[in-house]
């Protein structure tokens, strides 16, 4: 479709468009870039995002970059997980975080071995650092909340019923509940309100897929075929991106309201 018909395609479901109520069914916080996160029952939203997602980066010591579980050579990230240890507010610095192994095992941001431990198990040379742009060009800037409907889910599942198209594996901040929707309606939404009892996004653009997503994490197996459906059947597109236009709280099973 060419961006004519696209954009008069987008006026005319504007003008068409009625109010679509969801709900917050989950709600994930990653502290730590490319690691597993925290499935919460509650997210606070400041204007640059949720408060503490991905407070901290795994830094190349070689390249002073941060590192990604979807590049080559640093798979194992992605079978990690982290928590914060403390309280994260607006108006303290970040408590330390506790990353977990799939083997066994913790280790605490704020012990002094930690990036000697981090780097024996990467074999490589990293540092867990603030993500505040102090030390490297901060990631994410780009999203301020990741967010999924069930019905894209359940649209892929029944493309491709044999994979398992859980929400982990597209590491959202908010799961909608979509109820009778079908269909891959998040792309229907740009520039369009989503709206909380105590907090407000606006959807910004489409989620463009990796291939972290296929990689085997927690319980997940590796399924190179969940990208090959998100690629073949829309074009690589799966969620969306939403920036804050209201600070506050979201609390699970909370309504948001789908307006311009």
């Amino acid at each position: 479709m060419n961006q004519v018909s696209r954009a008069e395609t987008s006026s005319e479901a504007d003008q068409a468009w009625a109010p679509l109520h969801t709900t917050a069914i989950a709600l994930w916080r990653y502290p730590v870039g490319s690691l597993r996160g925290e499935k919460l029952d509650s997210l606070d939203f400041g204007a640059t995002g949720v408060v503490g997602d991905r407070g901290y980066g795994i830094l190349d010591a070689v390249k002073g970059t941060f590192v990604g579980s979807s590049r080559p050579g640093w798979d194992p990230l992605i079978t990690w997980s982290a928590r914060y240890l403390g309280e994260v507010r607006t108006d303290a610095p970040l408590p330390p975080v506790e990353i977990a192994f799939p083997e066994g095992g913790t280790m605490r941001s704020d012990d002094p071995a930690c990036d000697r431990l981090l780097s024996e198990k990467l074999g490589k040379p990293v540092r867990l650092v603030l993500n505040d742009g102090s030390v490297a060009e901060p990631r994410y800037v780009l999203a301020p909340c990741h967010f999924i409907t069930t019905a894209t889910l359940k649209k892929f599942a029944e493309i491709y019923p044999e994979g398992q198209f859980d929400p982990v594996r597209f590491r959202p901040n908010l799961l909608l509940e979509s109820g009778d929707a079908e269909g891959f309606i998040e792309q229907a939404w740009h520039g369009k309100r989503l709206i909380a009892p105590r907090m407000e996004l606006t959807v910004t653009e489409d989620c463009v897929r990796c291939a972290l997503t296929v990689r085997a994490q927690g319980e997940l197996p590796k399924d190179p075929k969940i990208l090959h459906a998100v690629t073949q059947n829309n074009h690589t597109l799966c969620g969306g991106y939403a920036a804050v236009t209201r600070t506050g709280k979201i609390s699970l099973g909370a309504s948001v309201t789908v307006d311009r």
